[in-house]
C-alpha cells in the first residue's frame, strides 16, 4: 500500500552539476540511488559544509568521474519537480534546483579512480554520444 502525499513527503534538493562535452559526447554518470536510479545523470551533487559552488563541482566531478576539471564556466540554474516512490513506499515530491557549469576535463588523463563511499549514488561514468541521451534514459536535468 502506498502512503498519501503530504507536506512531510516534500523535499528540496539543490546541487551543482557539470556539463562536459568533448568530441560530440557528453560525460554522464549512472545513478544507483534516488529518483533517477537506472538513468544517466550529469555528474554533480550537493555542497559540503563551507564549500563554494566551484569547489563543490570540482570535487563532485572528481568523485563521480575520476577526472580533474581544467576550466569551469557557470551557465545558469534550472529547476524541476519529480514525484517518486521511496524504498519505504512513501511518495516524495522532489523540487530539484540545479546550478549548472560548463566544465572541461583532460580526456586523455584520468587522475583518480571513482570514489566509493557510503551514500555514493553513482555507479561509474560514461561518455555518451549526444544522440544517445534521451528523456527515457536520463534524468530531467
Amino acid at each position: 500500500m502506498t502512503k498519501n502525499s503530504d507536506s512531510s513527503s516534500f523535499h528540496r534538493h539543490m546541487g551543482v552539476y557539470g556539463i562536459c562535452c568533448a568530441n560530440n559526447r557528453i560525460l554522464v554518470i549512472r545513478k544507483i540511488l534516488g529518483p533517477y536510479t537506472g538513468r544517466y545523470d550529469l555528474p554533480g551533487g550537493r555542497l559540503e559544509k563551507l564549500e563554494t559552488l566551484e569547489q563543490g563541482i570540482i570535487r563532485e566531478l572528481r568523485e563521480e568521474t575520476g577526472y580533474t576539471v581544467r576550466t569551469l564556466q557557470n551557465i545558469g540554474v534550472c529547476d524541476f519537480t519529480v514525484t517518486w516512490t521511496m524504498k519505504d513506499d512513501t511518495i516524495e515530491n522532489l523540487h530539484h534546483i540545479a546550478i549548472l557549469y560548463e566544465a572541461a576535463v583532460d580526456t586523455d588523463e584520468l587522475t583518480s579512480t571513482i570514489d566509493a563511499f557510503e551514500g555514493q549514488d553513482s555507479n561509474g561514468a560514461a561518455w555518451l554520444a549526444l544522440e544517445e541521451v534521451t528523456a527515457a534514459n536520463s534524468s530531467p536535468s
